[in-house]
């Protein structure tokens, strides 16, 4: 994508125009050194919360300080929440709850539920670059906005652009998952990790479960066997 391509992308879309780090620290209000500062080895900027699962185990959140978590909401407001997830992603999504979620699959006989194994650290931050580069911001800018976002290569559960950041990274996900059911007659829904299939033939629910699956791995996820 060339600079003018990219820049025409970005006013399409409404978001702030980034060429350079002299146009992100006027957007940003803040000085180039702070920029810098947070755009190489982030894992000293964060400190980890231990939080005690549902469903036993344990969650780790990891929090950012509070000037990088500063930045990472001005990520979501000004570009993040521009870009839409895909019609099937029902979790993080503004106005959408569970119930959005179980909707669709009223009526269906049989549910399969997949859930994926540790999510957000399974996001890659290349496929959060790839995600900035295709909005059409340039490599410089592209690795500064996935640096600010990421922590130690994958997102930090617990940064505030990690949610919107694993629906738009899932897309390719979605898309897969929902055309594979489309044709087979059953409904697919995603809630973050949390993959709902539906249909009223078993043997064919069955049948896919073994396919989404292999969909799954081949876009970097693993199911959760638990």
């Amino acid at each position: 994508m060339n600079v003018h391509q990219g820049k025409y992308t970005q006013q399409l879309l409404s978001l702030p125009i980034l060429e350079d780090v002299d146009d992100l620290s006027q957007s940003l209000r803040l000085p180039k050194e702070v920029i810098s500062k947070f755009s190489f080895n982030n894992d000293r900027y964060y400190h980890r919360i231990e939080m005690e699962k549902k469903s036993g185990g344990i969650r780790h959140i990891e929090s950012p300080l509070k000037e990088l978590k500063a930045i990472q909401r001005w990520v979501l407001r000004y570009i993040l929440d521009k870009l839409s997830p895909s019609v099937y992603a029902k979790g993080f999504v503004k106005n959408k709850s569970i119930f959005d979620n179980a909707k669709p699959h009223e009526g269906n006989q049989y549910v399969l539920n997949l859930d994926l194994r540790d999510f957000f650290t399974n996001v890659q931050a290349s496929h959060v670059y790839t995600l900035f580069k295709n909005i059409g911001y340039n490599n410089n800018i592209a690795f500064v906005l996935t640096s600010f976002c990421t922590k130690g290569g994958y997102l930090p559960q617990g940064a505030p652009t990690s949610p919107a950041l694993s629906n738009l990274v899932c897309l390719r996900l979605d898309h897969r998952v929902s055309t594979y059911c489309k044709k087979r007659a059953l409904t697919y829904t995603r809630y973050a990790d949390d993959l709902c299939i539906s249909g009223n033939k078993i043997l064919i629910l069955q049948k896919a479960s073994y396919l989404i699956k292999d969909i799954i791995n081949n876009e970097g996820f693993t199911v959760n066997s638990k």
